[in-house]
């Protein structure tokens, strides 16, 4: 069974593991486009409590997961 990836779950998510915004999170393309069913207009990211959220367009996250990313500020 497939994990449904919600506002809600991504809000878990980001409180359960303390993420800041130094990070970003990406998702399966389905995943994310689920998640931007419930919007109006296409777009290309979502941020969810400071945190940027994009779609994986290279094929490195499953379905059901959420890929935690790094961003470096110089």
């Amino acid at each position: 069974m497939k994990k449904n990836i919600d506002l809600a779950t991504i809000k878990s998510f980001i409180a359960t593991n303390a993420l800041t915004e130094n990070v970003m999170l990406m998702l399966h393309p389905s995943n994310f486009s689920k998640l931007m069913t419930a919007g109006k207009s296409k777009v290309k990211s979502l941020c969810v409590s400071g945190i940027n959220i994009i779609e994986d367009n290279n094929g490195e996250v499953n379905e059901g997961e959420i890929d935690v990313l790094e961003v470096k500020f110089n």
